[in-house]
């Protein structure tokens, strides 16, 4: 299949792509800068072209970038503008192309299960996209539901968004020889993983699956863990002690997330979005039911131990 990447250039999108490029299939890219693919992706037979756009408005690149796609995956950034805004116009440009298979940005817990219109607006843009897809158009989205990404949680290359003065759990500046995390709760809740690198291979095997047009839920998953586990993986591994801050109960993150909602107001989510994630976590609300893992069997799921072997920089 010739497969449109948008938003190639970020870590999802590159997974996607190397791991389409590795499988056969061809890859065309969407972005707003082309250096920042290697060369092993550029250089590659399969590779077709790069579209450059200007935003994820720019109409005439998404038009251009959708001629002649046999499928879509939108790798776009976790933000409201991209998750609605952004894929929308995405999907209508696809609709002009007659494409049929499109995989939506996800990645992320099952927003399902968790209401509308109160505390995760990121996850209002996506359900407001899936709603008006569904009653307007021709195509009928994707969605890869698998908890948190491990390389946001442990703060891979600078992304430093869930850091404990972020209102996360690991502490992704300290040196390997002092870290720490903060824990809400008991330790022992569970949390669902999928590492980037899986996520974006995920998306290539789904998109590409026989009966991807007709749209649906996939529930994925590279490992589930709670924070002792995380601990004591990584004292395994590196050797060492973590340190932990125990912060409160489950109920005292909760008062805290209503607070800080309060105080800053739905325009300002990014100041308290992530204690409200950490909270739906700790509560299992999002949790994934039963998973596909084994439907797509093109490759092995990353566990905890080998995602810290292979990033010895955590």
């Amino acid at each position: 299949m010739l497969i449109l990447i948008a938003g190639i250039t970020g870590n999802i999108g590159s997974h996607a792509a190397n791991h389409a490029l590795e499988t056969g299939h061809k890859v065309r890219g969407l972005g707003r800068n082309p250096s920042k693919l290697p060369a092993s992706i550029t250089k590659h037979p399969n590779f077709n072209t790069f579209i450059t756009s200007t935003s994820h408005d720019d109409i005439p690149a998404l038009e251009k970038a959708c001629l002649g796609i046999d499928a879509i995956i939108c790798a776009y950034a976790g933000l409201p503008t991209l998750h609605l805004d952004g894929q929308l116009l995405l999907l209508r440009a696809a609709e002009k192309a007659s494409v049929k298979r499109f995989l939506t940005a996800g990645w992320n817990y099952d927003w399902r299960k968790v209401p509308f219109g109160t505390a995760w607006p990121i996850y209002d843009s996506i359900r407001c996209f899936h709603v008006q897809a569904e009653l307007t158009s021709s195509i009928k989205p994707l969605h890869i539901f698998s908890g948190m990404l491990a390389d946001v949680f442990f703060g891979v290359d600078g992304q430093d968004g869930f850091t404990p003065k972020d209102g996360g759990v690991w502490d992704c500046h300290a040196e390997k020889e002092r870290k720490e995390m903060d824990i809400w709760g008991t330790g022992d809740e569970v949390w669902d993983f999928t590492t980037e690198r899986d996520a974006g291979r995920w998306g290539v095997e789904v998109i590409t699956a026989e009966g991807a047009e007709e749209g649906g839920f996939v529930s994925l998953r590279s490992f589930r863990a709670s924070l002792k586990d995380v601990k004591e993986t990584y004292e395994l591994v590196r050797g060492g002690e973590v340190k932990v801050r125990w912060r409160g109960s489950v109920d005292e993150l909760e008062k805290l997330a209503v607070k800080e909602k309060e105080k800053f107001g739905r325009r300002r989510l990014w100041e308290w979005h992530r204690l409200y994630f950490y909270l739906t976590c700790l509560k299992g609300t999002w949790n994934l039911g039963e998973l596909e893992n084994e439907k797509f069997p093109g490759f092995e799921a990353t566990s905890l131990e080998k995602f810290l072997k292979e990033h010895p920089e955590v």
